[in-house]
């Protein structure tokens, strides 16, 4: 599978820990949302999680994966740069 890369990547900092991290592709946004997310999951994470997968298995586009983490990233409290 490839990574299917984002045109720009996003800059996620949680404000509870203040660790930045930068999301480029699909791939590395599921891992984020399965590995490195906070212990609150609301159902946009959910949905994030499945649109990934989706996009991961060329069944969603990586544009529409990149939508559902931002708006995992914004449920979440995170800042987004």
């Amino acid at each position: 599978m490839r990574p299917k890369a984002w045109k720009s990547p996003i800059r996620i900092e949680n404000p509870e820990t203040g660790v930045i991290r930068t999301v480029k592709t699909v791939r590395e946004a599921k891992t984020v949302l399965d590995r490195f997310w906070p212990a609150y999951h609301g159902s946009q994470h959910h949905r994030a999680e499945e649109v990934c997968a989706a996009a991961l298995n060329g069944k969603s586009e990586p544009t529409e994966a990149r939508q559902a983490f931002i708006a995992a990233a914004v449920e979440a409290h995170f800042h987004i740069q």
